[in-house]
């Protein structure tokens, strides 16, 4: 429970989440323009350079970006 109070702490806090450049990210926006699977080209300030899977690139504040874990290990 106190790591699901932390991270909506921080979510809505205004601390700039640390994404590393390449990686792959989701955005999520309240009303309703999510986009999925895009890479991170780089990091600037609050904001990232995101290229998105038909090759668009957008400019995404870091605290819309959902970092996609690729580590995943499934049991």
């Amino acid at each position: 429970m106190l790591t699901l109070i932390s991270s909506l702490i921080e979510r809505w806090s205004g601390n700039a989440l640390h994404v590393p450049v390449n990686a792959r990210v989701n955005r999520i926006d309240h009303f309703g323009g999510e986009r999925f699977d895009g890479r991170v080209l780089k990091v600037e300030g609050n904001r990232a350079r995101v290229c998105w899977p038909k090759g668009e690139k957008t400019d995404e504040y870091l605290s819309d970006l959902v970092p996609i874990d690729e580590d995943l290990i499934w049991h």
